[in-house]
C-alpha cells in the first residue's frame, strides 16, 4: 500500500524523538497498517516474537518497542519503516527507497527471460534492466523526477558537475532501459518514469 506525502502519520523532524512520542506514533502506525483486531495483535506476535501484553501495551502508547522490535516491526509495518527513514534520511531517503523497491519488484526477469525480446533482431530492446545496474546519475534523476515532475540534462550537469553530453547518455540509457519516456513537443514537453 502505497502512501502520498499527505498522508503523513507522524511529524517529519531533525531531532532526537522522546520515548513518548515514539509510542504515540507507533501505536497510530499500528492502528493504520494493521487494524485494531484481537487478530492484528496476534499477527503482530508472530512478527516480532513479542508478547502479546506488550503489543497492546504499543497499541495504546503506554510504551514504545525495544530497539529490535521496532527494527522488526519495520518489515512488515509500511508506515513504520517509512518514519525511520525518514528520521535516518528525511524525504530523500523515503523516496529513494520507494523508487528502489518499486522498481525492483517490476525488474525482477522471468525464469528463462535473457533481458530480450522474442521479436526481429532490429525490434529487440532491453526489458526487465535492474535499478541497481544503473549509474549513480541517472539513479539521482529518477529520483528526483519522481519528487519534482519535472527534470532535464541541465540537472545532472549542475548537481554532478558533468558535461552536458554525459548528462543526456545518461538520460538516452534511461529511456533505453524503459525507465522513462518524454511526453510533449520538445521545447515544452518533460520526462516521465514508466511505471510497470
Amino acid at each position: 500500500m502505497s502512501h502520498s506525502k499527505k498522508d503523513r502519520l507522524f511529524p517529519i523532524k531533525l531531532q532526537a524523538v522522546s520515548d513518548d512520542e515514539l509510542a504515540k506514533i507507533v501505536a497510530s502506525a499500528l492502528r493504520h497498517d494493521f487494524g485494531d483486531s484481537a487478530s492484528a495483535v496476534k499477527r503482530i506476535g508472530q512478527l516480532t516474537n513479542a508478547s502479546l501484553r506488550a503489543i497492546k501495551n504499543w497499541y495504546e502508547a503506554r510504551n514504545a518497542p525495544s530497539s529490535g522490535h521496532l527494527l522488526l516491526l519495520a518489515r512488515s509495518s509500511p508506515s513504520i519503516l517509512k518514519f525511520i527513514l525518514q528520521q535516518i534520511g528525511g524525504e530523500d531517503l523515503w523516496d529513494a527507497f520507494q523508487l528502489l523497491s518499486h522498481h525492483a519488484l517490476a525488474t525482477v526477469p522471468e525464469p528463462g527471460n535473457d533481458g530480450y525480446t522474442d521479436k526481429t533482431a532490429s525490434e529487440n530492446v532491453p526489458i526487465n534492466v535492474p535499478l541497481k545496474s544503473l549509474n549513480d546519475r541517472q539513479r539521482w534523476f529518477l529520483i528526483l523526477l519522481k519528487r519534482k515532475n519535472k527534470a532535464c540534462a541541465e540537472d545532472i550537469t549542475e548537481h554532478f558537475d558533468v558535461a552536458i553530453k554525459t548528462a543526456r547518455r545518461d538520460i538516452e540509457g534511461l529511456k533505453d532501459a524503459g525507465k522513462i519516456r518524454f511526453i510533449g513537443a520538445k521545447r515544452t514537453g518533460c520526462y516521465q518514469i514508466i511505471d510497470k
